[in-house]
């Protein structure tokens, strides 16, 4: 079980964080199969170089990227990883927010918020001006989380189609870049 009390950091993924984002991809298949367009069986198949290869394309630049939230390590053990979210640049100033999860025992203590602000904070440092996701119709307790920090659902337009087609809700924000960061 995680330790929420140790002092936890958000950080963009490296280079070398394949296996991290490996692990943290196939925990949250596992727990919210219903929450993603993936199944842990496909994403546990994938080789070692796919992983990597994921990783070291979104340790820089300003197309995509990976966050990764962990306990900042104590003397006691090392560090461990709490949730991600995949940010990706929809020129010209859309953020598309994908993959996001929280590990169960760390949630409802704003971990998710976090994520998402860094990845928005990453956002408006190209321009970004809104974010927006698509959240599957019957996952209420999402659907209630990304309401209460800002989120709301867009029923018409291309990304609330293209959602509809899977699903799913397209929801978004504005991306305040004077409270980001």
């Amino acid at each position: 079980m995680p330790d929420v009390d140790a002092p936890i950091r958000i950080r963009r993924i490296r280079p070398d964080d394949g296996p991290v984002l490996r692990d943290l991809r196939l925990r949250s298949l596992a727990e919210s199969p219903e929450a993603f367009g993936q199944q842990v069986d496909d994403a546990a198949a994938q080789a070692d170089a796919e992983w990597e290869a994921a990783a070291r394309v979104a340790w820089q630049g300003e197309r995509r990227a990976w966050f990764i939230a962990e306990t900042a390590g104590r003397a006691d053990g090392p560090s461990r990883t709490l949730g991600l979210v995949l940010g990706r640049r929809r020129p010209p100033d859309t953020l598309m927010i994908f993959s996001m999860w929280v590990d169960p025992a760390a949630r409802r203590v704003g971990l998710g918020a976090r994520l998402i602000e860094t990845a928005e904070a990453w956002a408006a440092a190209w321009g970004g001006r809104s974010s927006v996701l698509w959240v599957f119709g019957g996952n209420e307790p999402a659907i209630r989380f990304y309401d209460r920090i800002g989120f709301r659902v867009h029923p018409d337009g291309e990304d609330a189609w293209t959602g509809a087609a899977y699903g799913a809700l397209a929801m978004s924000r504005p991306i305040d870049a004077a409270g980001v960061g």
